[in-house]
């Protein structure tokens, strides 16, 4: 009999960018990390073989995985959901160095796998808790495609930035946390996330203002001191 192609697992890491899985539900198949999660809630292995979820981001903590019920999956079978895990907290969730082998979920697909009225609403609308993760100032950030190309990998508000010293000296690469975006869109402002080789008078925790330079057909983000 031919495999269901809809819950084979594959390896996130491999196939989706960060963008791609930003604010979707998926099913993980369980790892090491997953396994522990289980047994602090006095559960194993055998309880469930696989957890389904959502991705989000965590401003400090980078791209995250918020783990809402463990799932009995098989291969062409739909996967049933053993429990639900209501008391949710940092014990629920995944972050990015801690992903495993996952498969991303439609809206539609996830619907799917729910058994009952109360498990779709529990699934779908019970979602307060992402108001505080993406508020409207960075939801603004996270939806500038063309900073992608900047973006550190897993950590999807963090971008890198060529600090320009004031007396022309040799320019460095640095990382910057975004907080804000300028009214016209042409501007962020952010946090210095590591301390500049020169001492160029800004350091690491500083605010500093970011923007698009262009130079020989090539883009980048440049950074300079002060307020926008």
């Amino acid at each position: 009999m031919e495999e269901n192609v809809l819950y084979r697992m594959v390896t996130g890491a491999t196939h989706y960018s960060d963008r791609e899985i930003i604010s979707r539900w998926a099913i993980f198949e369980n790892n090491p990390t997953i396994e522990s999660i289980m047994a602090g809630r006095e559960l194993s292995p055998s309880d469930g073989n696989g957890v389904i979820g959502y991705f989000y981001v965590d401003h400090e903590e980078g791209i995250s995985f918020r783990i809402h019920a463990l799932c009995r999956v098989e291969h062409g079978k739909l996967p049933q959901i053993v429990a639900n895990f209501a008391d949710h907290g940092e014990d629920c969730v995944l972050r990015y160095d801690e992903f495993g082998e996952f498969h991303l979920l439609s809206n539609e697909e996830a619907n799917s796998l729910l058994l009952s009225d109360d498990e779709r609403w529990y699934i779908f609308e019970d979602q307060r808790w992402f108001i505080y993760y993406d508020p409207e100032n960075l939801h603004a950030i996270r939806n500038r495609g063309d900073l992608d190309q900047f973006r550190a990998p897993g950590y999807f508000d963090d971008v890198s930035v060529v600090l320009v010293p004031e007396d022309g000296g040799v320019p460095e690469i640095v990382w910057v946390r975004l907080e804000e975006m300028a009214e016209d869109g042409f501007a962020f402002q952010g946090v210095l996330l590591n301390e500049p080789d020169a001492d160029i008078g800004v350091h690491e925790g500083d605010t500093i203002t970011v923007g698009f330079a262009e130079h020989q057909d090539s883009r980048y983000l440049v950074a300079k001191t002060g307020q926008a």
